[in-house]
């Protein structure tokens, strides 16, 4: 049958959310640089004072984009920062009472915390500021920003030949504070995630800072500044996660595995994210090793490919992946492709009843499969373990609807081919039986999990039995069966605790043979 839902997939592009799109400052200036006219040594007329820096304090300031350097006055002095506001700028369009807003923001208190700013959450999760100019307060420069751009980091600085204009500054648009505060307060927390980042690993991938620096704003009570992000990836989950252009489902897709990573293996592995001096996919791997993760950049990936459209973390709202209508059930060969390395397709079958679905993709291909079965609104998710030739098959029984989660984590080849026809449970499970002719552990249900887990197995003849859970660093965190059974069918349950959220392992232990399926808890 010929491909034609990815027809109907391209279709369903203009349905993202259309709206005016955010360009982080940061990322843009990187890209026009040297576009930019170079710098004035001194500013036109200006005094510049030196001494202990204080309300009313009149500094001059290098601005990437202009030929002059700027001069401002410090408006405001707090635990943690400075704020100058452009002299063009004060009382026309900034005023007071914005200032002392932002200072509070970022020194004391946050929609997400009413005991803690912008700094202290941003330095718990990523870091400390490298403190580049020896004053442990961050400048942050209210300006007149043009071309719309909200506010921005620039590492630049550091290279001005001029010792007094090396400050770790924070530039934000005047206009974006006075009439988009909410704009403007989450760019504060995402651009001081680029300036924490690039203090630690100056040339890290954009993907991963991006996706940071989303995150950043996410933490501190902005979420979603640009309400187009989020829908226009899950729009099209097909795009390469690690590659970056600017646009709004890009900063959606980074924003998203962000924090994925962080609410399924904790902080820890973002600060170590943040710290790792190799870049991209390498650092990530790093990272989870020096956490004690067994896990890395592609088993992390694969797990969100699946939640993306199964649910499972905080930052989805209720939202999920876009999937096309597969035929109706029977049907064969239909044929489509993923269309980049480290993109996903999902192809949604309903009804569905008992079915089993097979997946044949390309010899040379990488991809990772899921099944989502819907049953009275409770979701169940199975990894299809593949042969060597790519070809997998899962019996769902009793659906209402599944779910095929397709992903592709080679290079080059993402074609793949699905069928689904009807079975009786009952035989095939005497099929199943007579080709194992040995003990199973049956996938775990629900997985991922936000409390208690069932742990089919099957036992092929009477014998010792062990069945125990393990965490990532390998230690046994419960053991739910150890005596002896009978040959057939059983079921174990692991009500998961008091256990924190990540990656756990069921092991199956019969005789001499061990069989494992790896859980994931989220809460």
């Amino acid at each position: 049958m010929a491909s034609f839902f990815f027809a109907a997939w391209l279709l369903l592009l203009p349905l993202a959310v259309a709206a005016a799109e955010r360009i982080c400052g940061t990322r843009w200036l990187a890209q026009h640089r040297a576009s930019f006219p170079a710098a004035a040594p001194k500013a036109v007329g200006a005094n510049q004072e030196v001494g202990p820096i204080e309300v009313g304090t009149q500094l001059a300031f290098h601005v990437p984009t202009e030929f002059v350097l700027k001069l401002a006055t410090c408006r405001y002095k707090g635990a943690h920062c400075y704020i100058f506001v452009e002299e063009s700028q004060w009382d026309i369009v900034a005023a007071q009472p914005d200032v002392d807003k932002l200072g509070a923001l970022f020194d004391a208190a946050t929609p997400a915390d009413p005991e803690r700013g912008i700094f202290s959450i941003a330095v718990d999760a990523f870091g400390e500021p490298a403190d580049k100019d020896g004053d442990p307060r961050i400048f942050i420069l209210i300006l007149d920003i043009p071309g719309g751009t909200v506010g921005y980091f620039d590492g630049s600085l550091y290279e001005r030949a001029q010792p007094g204009l090396r400050r770790d500054t924070i530039y934000l648009d005047a206009n974006k504070l006075a009439f988009s505060a909410y704009l403007a307060h989450a760019t504060l927390a995402h651009e001081f995630q680029h300036l924490i980042h690039w203090g630690r690993d100056a040339d890290e991938e954009a993907w991963i800072d991006e996706g940071l620096a989303g995150y950043a704003e996410d933490l501190v009570g902005f979420p979603e500044a640009d309400p187009s992000m989020v829908p226009s990836f899950l729009a099209d989950p097909s795009i390469d996660l690690t590659h970056w252009v600017s646009g709004a489902a890009n900063y959606g897709k980074t924003y998203l595995f962000a924090s994925f990573l962080a609410e399924h293996y904790g902080p820890g592995l973002i600060r170590q994210i943040v710290a790792e001096p190799r870049n991209g996919i390498l650092g990530i791997d790093d990272a989870f090793k020096n956490q004690n993760w067994v896990e890395d950049y592609a088993s992390a990936w694969r797990w969100w490919i699946a939640a993306n459209y199964a649910g499972g973390y905080e930052a989805l709202r209720g939202r999920r992946a876009a999937a096309i209508a597969a035929p109706e059930v029977p049907f064969a060969d239909l044929t489509g492709a993923v269309g980049n390395q480290w993109g996903a397709a999902n192809v949604v079958i309903r009804p569905a009843g008992d079915i089993a679905v097979d997946f044949a993709g390309a010899a040379a291909g990488d991809y990772a499969v899921w099944v989502y079965a819907m049953r009275d609104r409770h979701g169940e998710l199975s990894a299809m373990e593949l042969s060597a030739d790519n070809t997998g098959q899962v019996p769902v029984a009793d659906a209402d609807s599944a779910a095929v989660i397709v992903g592709r984590a080679s290079p080059t080849v993402g074609e793949f081919a699905l069928a689904a026809r009807y079975f009786t449970p009952t035989i095939a499970a005497m099929q199943t039986a007579e080709q194992a002719g040995a003990s199973d552990l049956a996938p775990a249900y629900p997985n991922p999990a936000n409390s208690a887990v069932n742990l089919p197995f099957r036992l092929a003849r009477a014998a010792d039995v062990e069945l125990a859970i393990y965490n990532a660093l390998g230690q046994r965190t419960a053991l739910l069966v150890a005596e002896r059974l009978k040959a057939g069918e059983h079921r174990a349950r692991w009500p998961g605790n008091h256990a924190a959220s990540g990656p756990y392992w069921a092991v199956l232990k019969v005789g001499g043979e061990t069989r494992t399926r790896r859980l994931m808890l989220v809460r």
